[in-house]
């Protein structure tokens, strides 16, 4: 797996070096005490996963079938040209009004996904194809939209697919909640007041 950071050898490097022990610990720590099982399999996935970090994105996103942006850039990281066939992109920093990872052009054939598209339109990265004209809102599917109906899926191994995540603060509610309920059924974790 790649790290990329253009700007800085040594971050990117260090990111690539703590990833697994992060990984680690977001995952298979946090299920361990419920599911050991799920927990070594986490392990396992992990153990087979080599980190790299690199500085030249566009090599970086060439050798990729899947790629995540997730920074505060303001312009286009992501070139359109540089994209291969069958790439999907989770683009999960666009998240306001100005912010931009991917090339608008990107979109221009592309299958894209989102959490809530009038939210998206407005502060996610697909507002900024949407203002440039090459894609119409109607075009983006919801991701709820998707499960529903495979027609709305990936149709051929060589479509380029693009998530744009805003995040919606009732599902974050409502999943926060569920874990409560869980936890509390299970004798898990320490409630706080506040």
């Amino acid at each position: 797996m790649l790290l990329a950071n253009p700007r800085d050898a040594k971050k990117a490097q260090a990111a690539a070096a703590q990833m697994p022990m992060t990984l680690e610990k977001l995952f298979s720590q946090t299920i361990r005490a419920t599911n050991s099982v799920v927990a070594g399999l986490i392990d396992h996935r992990l153990s087979e996963v080599e980190f790299t970090g690199v500085t030249d994105l566009p090599a970086a996103v060439q050798r990729s079938r899947v790629i995540v942006t997730a920074t505060p850039s303001t312009k286009p990281l992501i070139q359109a040209d540089g994209v291969q066939p069958g790439t999907h992109l989770n683009a999960i920093g666009a998240d306001m009004e100005g912010k931009q990872e991917l090339d608008a052009k990107l979109f221009q054939g592309a299958q894209a996904y989102t959490d809530d598209v009038p939210q998206a339109s407005e502060v996610g990265e697909i507002q900024n194809p949407i203002k440039a004209g090459v894609i119409k809102p109607e075009q983006v599917v919801e991701i709820g939209n998707s499960l529903l109906d495979p027609t709305l899926g990936r149709h051929d191994a060589n479509a380029i697919t693009i998530f744009d995540s805003t995040g919606i603060a009732l599902q974050d509610l409502a999943a926060a909640n569920l874990a409560f309920v869980r936890a509390k059924e299970q004798g898990v974790g320490t409630q706080v007041d506040l």
